[in-house]
């Protein structure tokens, strides 16, 4: 048995495993085409707004914002319109000059001169020297849209070398839009601003540099990072294949500390008329100073994960907090995303191919569900990108495949089982075999069982009585009324003989009180008899009673046949026996008999009395039969007295006081087993037996 079910279990983990193996061969695949690329981008979106930390921005960072305030104060106050004169950044340069900053990036396009005239760029081209410490953008694009404002040539001191990049691989770009030469000329360094966001119009990586004219132009978190003393770090930055870093956003737009430009222009001005500013320069000795647009009507505003609308200014200084506190996002190690791919997909598969229980199944989805997030949610904390879409997917397809795949190899031979069988086993004994399939194949086993035999007493007379569709709805309902009492009480239907049923228990479930189980059986058959009893008779046409025999011992269950045909069936002594007492209760005129063997295993909870010592047809020694009559809770005060005085009586039999007997058997009224013990004694006084008699009585008939 525990062969066959290593067996079972065997072909069912190579089955999953083979089905696990086509999952994950068909995620690496949809991984490599990308096709769920996009709903792992809303996935890593997901991820950032559950897990960022608004706390780990840079308090070394701030963000200057040409906002909608500052538009309306420079248009209503000086009737200033945008773009707005150079001399107002001027004026924001020399402040953090005053401040003591150690570096300002002004995100904001200077391609073209001051409306304002040529002193105007000057002026701030003057302010910008004096600073010593300005970043201007420079706009590459990949597409051939943009004109050069300026020679390419001055790029070249703002290239960086390739050893100093991370990789040597990065996007080419066909085009360039330059700050006007005077701007250019003056400011200490310059980045590239232009990139495209992911194919759903989302910034979530930034390319750290373009090739242009056979140069490396740094974006301007790099060029930044490389003034600020870090380029022997750029290297190790971790980026993708074309040489992206993936942004770490901390928090939503605003995350970074920010000042309104106004204010920061109008603290300049009070400062040179001797007032107090607005805001103290003092804020910002040492930081880091990011000049940008905020104001919708500038068209600076991107969508990131954590914000649709999200300046494009406060994207730099996220990625050059990223760079310079060494906050990445890496990249999923290769052999890591395939190795717990596979993991996902061979333990997803070949568990739902192995477990049988439909709550168990749906437990085990579900943590095969949580098994991508609880990887991907520590890769993050650790700061790796793992992804969480394809491995899902592996798991989803995995055990939906095995699940059709049992339900179709399994789930047939199930169904098959519960509807042929469920009309003669209990549902205990379906489930067993449908766990253990191997049950069905021809053989048996050695088994204790209590075996069941009833007959419905002058079924003949019935049948000639009844029409055959008479009899048959007859038979129908008085079998499917018996059946269900012994399938209640866990009893396995062996057959049905015409109008006799055939049953056993204690296989092929263990049942270790099998007897007791039968006992009961035969008592709620007879009892349920009795309250149908008026619906039968009318049927019938006469009054309707049934025999039952019980019979408990060793026996060989199996199944028993053909390859093609066979039944589950119980065969033996035992089962003979049985039947033979069923027959004996016509002599001895009551309904159930039972062999000592049955009575000795349930005697604590039913009430029997002895009814003979017999010798039945086809087995030489000689067995007690008791008729079962009762449950003891059940017996009242009179029945249990009448069953005492038989006894005595039975007792006076035995030792031969034949005149004793009679007289007790005679004081038992309306018994018919007492009026067939009382014939049997005056036979037995006109034609005594021998001395060596054993008080056996030898049944004739079957």
């Amino acid at each position: 048995m525990m062969a066959e079910r290593k067996a079972q279990a065997q072909k069912r983990w190579s089955r999953g495993a083979l089905v696990g193996l086509g999952a994950f061969g068909l995620a690496f695949l949809i991984h490599h085409l990308g096709i769920l690329q996009p709903l792992e981008w809303k996935s890593w979106d997901l991820r950032l707004r559950l897990f960022s930390e608004p706390g780990r921005a840079s308090r070394d960072i701030f963000i200057f914002l040409i906002d909608q305030y500052s538009l309306d104060v420079y248009e209503k106050e000086q009737g200033l319109t945008w773009p707005w004169p150079r001399q107002l950044y001027s004026a924001v340069v020399d402040y953090l000059k005053t401040a003591g900053a150690r570096a300002v990036f002004f995100d904001l396009t200077f391609t073209e001169s001051s409306p304002y005239g040529v002193e105007d760029d000057e002026n701030f081209a003057a302010a910008i020297v004096r600073a010593g410490n300005a970043f201007l953008p420079l706009a590459l694009s990949q597409k051939d849209e943009f004109f050069e404002e300026a020679p390419a040539t001055l790029l070249e001191r703002f290239a960086i070398t390739p050893a100093s990049l991370p990789q040597k691989f990065f996007p080419d770009a066909v085009s360039a839009s330059l700050p006007v030469p005077a701007l250019l000329e003056a400011c200490r360094g310059a980045g590239n601003v232009l990139f495209r966001p992911d194919t759903d119009g989302i910034f979530r990586r930034l390319p750290l540099a373009h090739r242009f004219s056979g140069l490396s132009i740094p974006s301007v978190p790099l060029a930044l990072a490389r003034f600020l003393g870090r380029e022997k770090e750029l290297s190790r930055i971790p980026v993708d294949g074309e040489g992206r870093l993936i942004i770490r956003y901390h928090g939503p737009a605003g995350t970074y500390t920010s000042f309104s430009l106004a204010a920061i222009i109008n603290s300049w001005a009070r400062l040179e008329e001797g007032l107090e500013p607005q805001v103290r320069p003092e804020e910002f000795a040492g930081k880091i100073v990011f000049v940008g647009a905020s104001a919708a009507g500038l068209l600076d505003l991107r969508p990131t994960p954590l914000s649709p609308v999200y300046p494009g200014v406060e994207i730099q200084a996220t990625v050059l907090d990223n760079i310079l506190s060494r906050d990445f996002i890496r990249i999923q190690p290769r052999l890591l995303f395939v190795l717990l791919l596979f993991v996902f997909s061979l333990l997803t598969a070949v568990g739902a191919s192995l477990v049988r229980k439909i709550w168990l199944q749906v437990v085990f989805f579900f943590i095969c569900l949580a098994l991508p997030f609880a990887a991907a949610w520590p890769a993050f904390v650790a700061g790796v990108w793992l992804e969480f879409v394809v491995p899902e997917f592996a798991v989803m397809s995995g055990f939906i495949a095995a699940s059709l795949l049992n339900y179709g190899v399994e789930g047939k031979q199930r169904r098959f089982i519960k509807g042929v069988f469920s009309h003669y086993l209990s549902p205990e004994v379906i489930d067993r075999i449908i766990d253990n399939p191997s049950l069905l194949r021809l053989g048996g086993e050695r088994r204790e069982v209590t075996s069941f035999f009833s007959d419905v007493a002058g079924f003949t007379a019935i049948s000639e009585a009844l029409s055959p569709e008479e009899l048959v709805n007859f038979l129908n309902e008085y079998l499917s009324e018996m059946t269900e009492i012994i399938l209640e009480s866990g009893g396995t239907l062996d057959k049905y003989e015409g109008d006799a049923i055939i049953a056993f228990w204690n296989a092929p479930l263990d049942q270790p009180d099998h007897a007791l189980r039968a006992c009961r059986a035969a008592l709620r058959c007879q009892a349920r008899l009795s309250e149908l009893g008026p619906r039968f008779r009318e049927k019938a046409g006469r009054p309707v009673t049934m025999r039952i025999g019980l019979s408990s011992g060793p026996a060989v269950v199996g199944n028993m046949g053909s390859s093609r045909r066979f039944d589950y069936t119980a065969m033996g002594d035992t089962v003979n026996l049985a039947s033979r007492l069923e027959g004996a209760c016509k002599l001895y005129r009551v309904p159930i008999l039972a062999s000592e063997e049955t009575y000795c295993q349930a005697q604590d909870v039913v009430m029997a009395r002895e009814v003979d010592t017999i010798r039945v047809v086809g087995r030489a020694r000689p067995v007690n039969v008791y008729e079962i009559v009762r449950e003891k809770d059940r017996a009242s005060a009179e029945e249990v007295s009448r069953l005492k005085r038989f006894a005595e009586a039975r007792e006076a039999y035995k030792s031969r006081a034949w005149d004793n007997a009679m007289e007790l058997f005679g004081q038992i009224e309306a018994d018919p087993l007492a009026a067939l013990y009382l014939a049997r004694l005056k036979s037995l006084r006109e034609n005594p037996p021998p001395e060596d008699w054993d008080g056996v009585f030898v049944l004739k008939e079957k």
